[in-house]
């Protein structure tokens, strides 16, 4: 729907073919580098460049949808945003919050916060899947894109104040640089 939105003469599922290849191949990349650079520079990173895909995404469908600026030879923006999107996305938030669910939480209570958030995610994956065209035609394709890039700016500004860096860490300096208590640790398993 976004690319035939954008008036791309690239089949749909030519180019969902493509978008899931690399989904796959950058998520496998992630699990080779995430020990080595971190989870919140991924992380930044990551919420960081999808805020510039979202915003540039806003920006074609503005032009497209609500100027006379010829915007053909911009036809290959949506699809490279997009792709773009996926690889940041499969470098940082696909895989890392699932990760750290798993080094956050004391083991006394990891099963039910994990639990927790899987279900936060669904429901958010939800609304935004079910709500996604009613915002579209409320408020403009563009418009939804600048409030997508706005969510992911304010992820990253989350992420640079409150999430830990929990690389090489144990579950007690976890806890104390959240300000919580760490007194369930079983042993002190670095992550």
């Amino acid at each position: 729907m976004l690319f035939q939105a954008a008036g791309s003469d690239l089949d749909p599922s030519i180019a969902t073919i493509i978008v899931g290849v690399i989904q796959v191949v950058v998520t496998f990349i992630s699990t080779l580098v995430v020990d080595r650079l971190g989870r919140r520079i991924l992380l930044m990173i990551s919420d960081s460049v999808m805020a510039i895909c979202t915003l540039l995404l806003g920006v074609f469908f503005y032009l497209l949808n609500e100027t006379d600026n010829d915007t053909s030879s911009l036809g290959w923006l949506p699809l490279t945003s997009v792709c773009v999107f996926i690889v940041v996305f499969s470098l940082g938030y696909g895989p890392i919050p699932w990760m750290m669910v798993g080094e956050l939480f004391a083991p006394h209570i990891k099963g039910f916060a994990s639990s927790l958030s899987c279900v936060l995610n669904w429901i958010l994956a939800f609304i935004v899947t079910r709500f996604y065209a009613d915002l579209a035609s409320s408020f403009g394709i563009h418009t939804t894109f600048w409030i997508f890039s706005v969510i992911s700016a304010i992820g990253t500004v989350f992420v640079f104040f409150i999430v830990p860096e929990t690389k090489g860490k144990t579950l007690d300096e976890i806890q104390r640089e959240l300000g919580g208590s760490a007194s369930a640790t079983v042993n002190d398993q670095k992550f």
